[in-house]
């Protein structure tokens, strides 16, 4: 994606439309962002003009002894930083894990808990459903008698 320049950004033409942005908003926030990207690219200049030159005046005979120290001590504490940062992601991950496991324990206890409410609520059912099927079995018996009694009067 090739970059994109002040001058691109200052003179950036939009088509209008009937409900589009407000043209002075859009002027305003892109001079904004032409300011900003005229401020970096100078900063980054002016880095770039200081690591250039401390490399024209460093002698060619390579690294200094306490370069190499310096070195040694930032691999060093690179080393610690990774460690550390490898030993805290582990310990969240387990907790993370243990608190998974605990919400999944107390969710299994509260299902096997609705379950067993659930057949119990079944075998009460099955049990209001026998007795009415025995009493409407006795209503039925009862009336067969009655029927029966009241042929043998005609």
């Amino acid at each position: 994606m090739p970059r994109i320049t002040v001058e691109q950004i200052a003179n950036k033409e939009f088509s209008i439309e009937n409900r589009g942005y407000n043209r002075r908003e859009v002027d305003t926030f892109l001079d904004e962002i032409s300011d900003e990207l005229e401020r970096l690219d100078a900063e980054i200049h002016e880095l770039r003009q200081k690591t250039v030159t401390p490399k024209a005046q460093e002698p060619a005979a390579g690294p200094s002894v306490q370069d190499e120290s310096s070195f040694r001590e930032i691999l060093e504490m690179a080393q610690k930083v990774k460690d550390e940062t490898i030993r805290r992601a582990k310990e969240d991950a387990e907790a993370i894990r243990a608190k998974a496991e605990t919400e999944a324990a107390e969710r299994l206890n509260g299902l096997s808990e609705e379950r067993s409410a659930a057949e119990k609520e079944i075998a009460s059912l099955k049990e209001v459903a026998a007795e009415y099927r025995r009493q409407f079995e006795a209503l039925l018996q009862a009336q067969q008698e009655a029927l029966e009694k009241a042929t043998d009067l005609f």
